[in-house]
């Protein structure tokens, strides 16, 4: 059974208090916003100075900060996504790959092919080489020049139709790389929530680093995490019941956090002013790996 904790100050505290070596925790609320702020700095300066040497894949350049007028600094897999699982990396990877596409046919729909570029770009030019190597021994065909196809049209044609019938195929070999995991793990809540929670923390280092002065500045990021955190939410989908049956108030407290989670990001174009901070974005987050 998970233990509630019930603040998610306390919960932001306990998860960077690891984090960065200290069992400190504040004593009242407004050395509890104080701290929250630090650590969470701390923490994602740590994760681009470090986790990013690898970026997307090795090549984004300090993380998806290097393309994107220096913002999408929160990164994605790479040295981020090494939790000792190979298969939870694995798929932390091809859902984050999901989460981009998602994203981008969001964007398609509005015919906001500029904004869309970057999202389709990124799984092939960040994520891939994460897992290449990787595909073969798993029996899955390289799908990568589909992803290149993709990302030459969208810039050359981006209004041609074939970019709808190339971004469904990248889709379903996505789809058919996750189909390979063996059954025993895509099915159990404790593998699902292990991806879930790193997709969650890459979605967290987005949103941070999308916002400038209470405004949003990279709308890249705040399109990566809206993705991440829409395809981390229909992953729990896939176990939920499992998880209500065997662990209700764990169940409770990760449906509730997701659901106060997806209020920060109303539409794929980003409001004028954060709905929530990142604290807050973290709190949740850590919240939700409290109760795996």
């Amino acid at each position: 059974m998970s233990t509630r904790i019930k603040t998610i100050e306390l919960f932001l505290a306990l998860g960077f208090a690891t984090a960065v070596g200290t069992q400190v925790l504040p004593t009242n609320a407004h050395e509890s916003d104080e701290m929250i702020e630090s650590q969470a700095t701390t923490n994602y300066s740590l994760i681009a100075q470090g986790g990013e040497a690898g970026g997307e894949g090795g090549g984004e350049g300090g993380g998806e900060g290097g393309g994107e007028g220096g913002g999408e600094g929160g990164g994605e897999a790479g040295g981020m996504v090494d939790t000792g699982n190979p298969n939870v990396d694995y798929m932390t990877v091809l859902g984050l790959m999901k989460g981009h596409l998602n994203a981008a046919q969001e964007l398609l729909a509005l015919k906001n092919y500029e904004q869309a570029e970057p999202h389709i770009g990124h799984p092939v030019e960040e994520l891939y080489g994460e897992i290449a190597t990787v595909l073969p021994q798993k029996g899955v065909k390289d799908f990568k020049p589909t992803l290149t196809q993709l990302h030459d049209l969208i810039q050359s044609a981006p209004d041609s139709p074939e970019v709808q019938t190339l971004l469904d195929e990248s889709l379903a070999s996505i789809d058919g790389a996750i189909a390979v995991i063996p059954k025993e793990q895509i099915n159990s809540p404790e593998f699902v929530l292990d991806v879930m929670v790193e997709m969650l923390k890459n979605a967290a280092a987005e949103y941070k680093a999308a916002i400038v002065n209470n405004q949003f500045v990279e709308v890249v990021e705040y399109q990566d995490s809206k993705g991440f955190v829409d395809y981390a939410d229909q992953l729990y989908q896939t176990v939920a019941e499992q998880k209500s049956k065997a662990d209700p108030e764990g169940h409770k407290t990760i449906t509730d956090s997701l659901a106060e989670l997806k209020t920060a990001w109303p539409s794929i174009e980003p409001p004028k002013a954060p709905i929530k901070q990142p604290g807050e974005i973290q709190g949740l987050v850590s919240q939700i790996e409290f109760s795996k």
